[in-house]
Protein backbone atom coordinates (compact mmCIF):
# COMPACT_ATOMS: atom_id res chain seq x y z
CA UNK A 1 0.00 0.00 0.00
CA UNK A 2 2.74 2.39 1.03
CA UNK A 3 4.56 1.69 -2.55
CA UNK A 4 1.20 2.64 -3.91
CA UNK A 5 0.72 6.00 -2.30
CA UNK A 6 4.45 6.77 -3.56
CA UNK A 7 3.51 5.87 -6.93
CA UNK A 8 0.46 8.13 -6.85
CA UNK A 9 2.56 11.08 -4.89
CA UNK A 10 5.29 10.77 -7.89
CA UNK A 11 2.69 11.09 -10.56
CA UNK A 12 1.06 14.01 -9.32
CA UNK A 13 4.37 16.24 -8.48
CA UNK A 14 5.03 15.13 -12.05
CA UNK A 15 1.76 16.51 -13.50
CA UNK A 16 2.04 19.94 -11.11
CA UNK A 17 5.84 20.11 -12.62
CA UNK A 18 4.36 19.75 -16.04
CA UNK A 19 1.65 21.97 -15.85
CA UNK A 20 3.71 24.78 -14.33
CA UNK A 21 5.78 24.63 -17.44
CA UNK A 22 3.58 25.68 -20.00
CA UNK A 23 3.82 28.80 -20.61
CA UNK A 24 1.37 31.74 -20.78
CA UNK A 25 -0.42 32.38 -23.78
CA UNK A 26 -0.01 35.67 -25.63
CA UNK A 27 -2.95 37.43 -27.38
CA UNK A 28 -1.79 39.80 -30.17
CA UNK A 29 -3.63 42.27 -32.51
CA UNK A 30 -2.97 44.29 -36.08
CA UNK A 31 -2.46 47.85 -36.62
CA UNK A 32 -1.60 49.91 -39.50
CA UNK A 33 -1.99 53.85 -39.02
CA UNK A 34 -2.97 56.20 -42.00
CA UNK A 35 -1.12 59.46 -42.01
CA UNK A 36 -0.91 62.12 -44.59
CA UNK A 37 -3.87 64.42 -45.91
CA UNK A 38 -7.48 63.70 -46.90
CA UNK A 39 -8.67 63.08 -50.24
CA UNK A 40 -11.49 64.83 -52.11
CA UNK A 41 -14.61 62.36 -52.41
CA UNK A 42 -17.26 62.41 -54.58
CA UNK A 43 -20.41 63.81 -53.64
CA UNK A 44 -23.15 61.27 -51.82
CA UNK A 45 -20.94 57.94 -52.06
CA UNK A 46 -21.01 55.63 -49.44
CA UNK A 47 -18.81 52.80 -49.29
CA UNK A 48 -19.33 49.86 -47.28
CA UNK A 49 -16.60 47.35 -46.49
CA UNK A 50 -18.04 43.69 -46.13
CA UNK A 51 -16.22 41.36 -43.72
CA UNK A 52 -13.75 39.95 -45.63
CA UNK A 53 -12.86 36.08 -45.87
CA UNK A 54 -9.59 34.21 -45.24
CA UNK A 55 -8.27 31.07 -46.64
CA UNK A 56 -8.21 28.15 -44.46
CA UNK A 57 -4.28 29.02 -43.90
CA UNK A 58 -5.11 32.34 -42.91
CA UNK A 59 -8.29 32.16 -40.75
CA UNK A 60 -7.44 30.47 -37.75
CA UNK A 61 -6.24 32.92 -34.62
CA UNK A 62 -2.88 31.38 -33.86
CA UNK A 63 -0.16 32.55 -35.17
CA UNK A 64 1.35 30.72 -38.36
CA UNK A 65 4.95 30.50 -39.27
CA UNK A 66 6.13 28.52 -42.38
CA UNK A 67 9.47 26.74 -41.82
CA UNK A 68 9.40 24.78 -45.47
CA UNK A 69 7.61 24.84 -48.75
CA UNK A 70 4.79 22.83 -47.98
CA UNK A 71 5.57 23.39 -44.08
CA UNK A 72 3.37 25.32 -41.95
CA UNK A 73 2.68 25.21 -38.32
CA UNK A 74 0.25 27.02 -35.51
CA UNK A 75 1.68 28.40 -32.07
CA UNK A 76 -1.06 27.28 -29.35
CA UNK A 77 0.25 30.05 -27.33
CA UNK A 78 0.44 33.22 -29.32
CA UNK A 79 -2.87 34.13 -30.69
CA UNK A 80 -4.64 37.12 -32.28
CA UNK A 81 -7.47 38.29 -29.90
CA UNK A 82 -9.30 38.84 -32.63
CA UNK A 83 -9.48 36.64 -35.98
CA UNK A 84 -7.13 38.02 -38.59
CA UNK A 85 -9.57 38.51 -41.17
CA UNK A 86 -11.99 40.50 -38.86
CA UNK A 87 -8.83 42.69 -37.46
CA UNK A 88 -7.75 43.69 -41.66
CA UNK A 89 -11.40 44.38 -41.86
CA UNK A 90 -11.37 47.10 -39.54
CA UNK A 91 -8.40 48.33 -40.14
CA UNK A 92 -9.17 48.89 -43.88
CA UNK A 93 -12.37 50.68 -42.60
CA UNK A 94 -10.61 52.89 -40.56
CA UNK A 95 -7.83 53.79 -42.54
CA UNK A 96 -10.29 54.32 -45.83
CA UNK A 97 -12.24 56.15 -43.85
CA UNK A 98 -9.47 58.30 -42.95
CA UNK A 99 -8.72 59.24 -46.42
CA UNK A 100 -11.89 60.70 -47.16
CA UNK A 101 -12.33 58.73 -50.78
CA UNK A 102 -15.77 58.19 -50.32
CA UNK A 103 -17.82 60.61 -48.25
CA UNK A 104 -18.88 58.10 -45.47
CA UNK A 105 -17.45 54.39 -45.19
CA UNK A 106 -19.33 52.05 -43.43
CA UNK A 107 -19.39 48.26 -42.48
CA UNK A 108 -21.27 44.99 -42.45
CA UNK A 109 -23.80 46.30 -39.51
CA UNK A 110 -24.77 49.58 -41.41
CA UNK A 111 -28.57 50.65 -42.32
CA UNK A 112 -27.11 53.30 -44.37
CA UNK A 113 -27.11 52.51 -48.07
CA UNK A 114 -23.97 52.23 -50.00
CA UNK A 115 -23.36 53.40 -53.62
CA UNK A 116 -20.16 51.01 -53.47
CA UNK A 117 -19.30 47.82 -51.88
CA UNK A 118 -15.61 46.69 -50.69
CA UNK A 119 -14.71 43.05 -50.89
CA UNK A 120 -11.80 41.59 -49.76
CA UNK A 121 -9.95 38.18 -48.79
CA UNK A 122 -6.87 37.54 -46.61
CA UNK A 123 -4.80 35.10 -48.64
CA UNK A 124 -2.14 34.85 -46.35
CA UNK A 125 -0.94 36.35 -42.57
CA UNK A 126 2.25 34.03 -41.58
CA UNK A 127 5.93 34.43 -40.65
CA UNK A 128 8.41 33.12 -43.07
CA UNK A 129 11.32 30.88 -40.89
CA UNK A 130 12.27 28.77 -44.10
CA UNK A 131 15.49 30.61 -43.77
CA UNK A 132 16.46 31.03 -40.46
CA UNK A 133 19.35 34.24 -41.23
CA UNK A 134 16.42 36.18 -43.35
CA UNK A 135 12.89 35.28 -41.17
CA UNK A 136 10.04 37.70 -42.74
CA UNK A 137 6.07 38.96 -42.05
CA UNK A 138 4.18 37.65 -45.00
CA UNK A 139 0.20 39.39 -45.90
CA UNK A 140 -1.02 38.83 -49.00
CA UNK A 141 -4.82 40.26 -49.82
CA UNK A 142 -7.22 40.60 -52.67
CA UNK A 143 -9.64 43.67 -53.13
CA UNK A 144 -12.70 44.23 -54.88
CA UNK A 145 -14.63 47.44 -55.76
CA UNK A 146 -18.00 47.44 -56.79
CA UNK A 147 -20.56 50.11 -57.43
CA UNK A 148 -23.79 48.97 -56.69
CA UNK A 149 -25.34 52.38 -57.56
CA UNK A 150 -25.89 51.15 -60.99
CA UNK A 151 -27.83 48.38 -62.46
CA UNK A 152 -26.17 45.60 -62.86
CA UNK A 153 -23.54 46.41 -60.60
CA UNK A 154 -20.25 47.31 -61.85
CA UNK A 155 -17.09 45.86 -60.50
CA UNK A 156 -14.67 49.17 -60.92
CA UNK A 157 -11.65 47.44 -59.37
CA UNK A 158 -9.85 44.37 -58.30
CA UNK A 159 -6.01 43.59 -57.28
CA UNK A 160 -3.72 41.31 -55.04
CA UNK A 161 -1.49 43.15 -53.45
CA UNK A 162 1.39 41.18 -51.15
CA UNK A 163 4.30 42.23 -48.79
CA UNK A 164 7.04 40.56 -46.99
CA UNK A 165 8.67 42.54 -44.63
CA UNK A 166 12.32 41.48 -43.77
CA UNK A 167 12.33 41.32 -40.04
CA UNK A 168 15.27 41.72 -37.23
CA UNK A 169 14.21 39.08 -34.80
CA UNK A 170 12.16 36.04 -35.70
CA UNK A 171 9.91 36.02 -32.65
CA UNK A 172 6.16 36.42 -32.55
CA UNK A 173 6.56 39.91 -31.69
CA UNK A 174 8.15 40.87 -34.47
CA UNK A 175 6.27 38.85 -36.80
CA UNK A 176 3.18 40.67 -35.55
CA UNK A 177 5.16 43.86 -35.97
CA UNK A 178 5.90 42.90 -39.64
CA UNK A 179 2.48 41.76 -39.98
CA UNK A 180 1.10 45.09 -39.26
CA UNK A 181 4.11 47.16 -41.15
CA UNK A 182 2.68 44.75 -44.20
CA UNK A 183 -0.78 46.01 -43.85
CA UNK A 184 0.04 49.47 -43.61
CA UNK A 185 1.72 49.11 -47.20
CA UNK A 186 -0.72 47.57 -48.92
CA UNK A 187 -3.51 49.47 -47.58
CA UNK A 188 -1.53 52.33 -48.62
CA UNK A 189 -0.96 51.04 -52.08
CA UNK A 190 -4.75 50.03 -52.24
CA UNK A 191 -5.59 53.61 -51.20
CA UNK A 192 -3.56 55.13 -53.92
CA UNK A 193 -5.66 52.97 -56.41
CA UNK A 194 -8.56 53.32 -55.62
CA UNK A 195 -8.10 57.07 -56.14
CA UNK A 196 -7.63 56.57 -59.52
CA UNK A 197 -10.57 55.24 -60.01
CA UNK A 198 -14.42 56.70 -60.94
CA UNK A 199 -16.05 56.57 -57.56
CA UNK A 200 -19.07 58.66 -58.81
CA UNK A 201 -22.67 57.44 -58.00
CA UNK A 202 -24.40 56.49 -60.63
CA UNK A 203 -21.75 56.03 -63.01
Amino acid sequence: MKHLWLIVLVAMAGCVDLKASYPDRRFYTLEATRSGSARVAPLGSILRVKRFTATRLSEGSELVSRNGDAVYDSDFYNVFFVPPALQVTEQTQRWLGGSSLFEHVVGTGSSIPETHVLDGNLIALHGDQRHPQAPAAVLEAQFMLVNVSVDPSAVLFQKTYRRQIPLMKDNPESIVLGLSDGLAGILAALEEDLSKVDRTPGR
